[in-house]
């Protein structure tokens, strides 16, 4: 069984039937086919073929190709056309393109034999494709040895020469038929293409599409950054942030993600991405400084751990050290450790809802103030001992 179709549907049908256990599905093939008849004219001439010009006529299985044969001695146009405009939608013209056959040039005043291969390739498009000059000579035994001679060298013109067998006249002579092949390039002018000036037109206005495309694209990420920021911030704020956040904060904080909510869904509907960005850094105005203190909560708790930890290690090292450096070094390492201490006591007196009074960046900064000094003693007094260690080897 065989099927011309147009759309894919019908085949993903068939699959689907075959697939089925309730159904039995005899052998198909699907085929492709062109939905329009196309016909062709030389030189503004119709080539008769059946009935309404026709070459290709509307649902002939593509891949398709025929050849024509026709009678030219130099330049000709084969034009494809749409041999009926009812089939067409409205408004597409019926000229396709121009296929140009040439320039060439017949060997004597007679018009010489050509080959036209046109061909309907998978995709529907209308092609020449290829074109090809056959001539047919008699010459006597005196030219039969140049043609000959010509064949040898005939790769150089790029002619295609067969001889066929001689033929004795009345007269005796001796007669050579010949053909002769030419291959005749084709160039084809596409009907309906743009000019310079239109193409340049046509390439801004694809540029300022393109811009537009990103500009909608930039606001419409901006426009659901803001909204899933006030879900996120709604639900935040009466539970993580519950606790770093006074009533007069939180009640602030909700006024205006249920405002920025309401204008979202109203007069923010469509707005320019600038106005998204800027209700987006309005609430995060008021809604960092309560992030900030549940941030800084956990790593102060973190610094505090590497700042002990610090000073325990440094501690360790100054054993094998003199008495003079360790006690310098451990000087560092009681009062780094005294101010943590009062520090963090002080912090944990204060309510979570302000501002904290010990910042982890502050803990932080402490901990690489404490190793700079005592790698600065232990440098010091290293160079020092190698000074006096040089001096003796001298003296010495």
């Amino acid at each position: 069984m065989q099927v011309s179709v147009l759309h894919e549907d019908v085949l993903f049908n068939a699959q689907c039937s075959m697939l089925s256990p309730i159904f039995r599905v005899r052998d198909y093939e699907v085929q492709d086919c062109i939905p329009f008849s196309i016909g062709f004219s030389l030189d503004k001439t119709p080539i008769l073929q059946g009935s309404n010009y026709v070459l290709f006529p509307r649902g002939q299985p593509i891949p398709s190709a025929i050849v024509l044969q026709l009678q030219r001695s130099s330049l000709f146009h084969l034009e494809p056309f749409y041999a009926n405009p009812n089939e067409l939608p409205s408004g597409v013209p019926s000229e396709i393109s121009c296929f140009t056959i040439g320039p060439f040039q017949a060997s004597n005043s007679e018009r010489a034999r050509v080959k036209v291969k046109v061909q309907l390739n998978l995709h529907g498009i209308v092609n020449v494709e290829s074109a090809m000059l056959i001539e047919e000579h008699v010459d006597d035994s005196e030219l039969s040895t140049k043609e000959v001679r010509h064949v040898t060298n005939g790769s150089e013109d790029g002619t295609y020469m067969q001889s066929k067998p001689s033929n004795a006249s009345a007269d005796g002579k001796t007669n050579d038929k010949t053909m002769r092949r030419l291959e005749i390039p084709v160039s084809e002018n596409i009907n309906g293409t743009m000019t310079g000036v239109e193409l340049m037109e046509a390439q801004d206005k694809e540029l300022k599409l393109a811009q537009q495309d990103r500009t909608m694209e930039q606001t419409k990420e901006k426009k659901n950054a803001l909204e899933s920021y006030v879900y996120e911030m709604r639900n935040k704020l009466f539970n993580t942030y519950r606790g770093f956040a006074s009533d007069e904060e939180r009640e602030g904080i909700s006024k205006s993600l249920q405002e920025t909510e309401e204008w979202l869904y109203d007069d923010g509907e469509d707005e320019t991405e600038g106005a998204y960005t800027s209700k987006l850094e309005a609430l995060k105005k008021l809604v960092d400084p309560v992030e900030n203190r549940f941030k800084d909560e956990e790593a102060r708790k973190q610094a505090s751990t590497d700042l002990f930890k610090c000073i325990a290690d440094i501690r360790m090292s100054t054993k094998s050290l003199p008495n003079e450096d360790r006690e310098s070094i451990l000087n560092e390492c009681n009062k780094a450790e005294q101010w943590l201490t009062e520090k963090t006591k002080q912090q944990d007196s204060l309510p979570k809802n302000i501002d904290p009074l010990l910042w982890s960046s502050e803990i932080k900064k402490m901990t690489e103030d404490l190793n700079m000094k005592c790698m600065h003693i232990m440098s010091r007094k290293a160079s020092h001992r190698n000074l006096d260690n040089k001096g003796r080897d001298q003296r010495g």
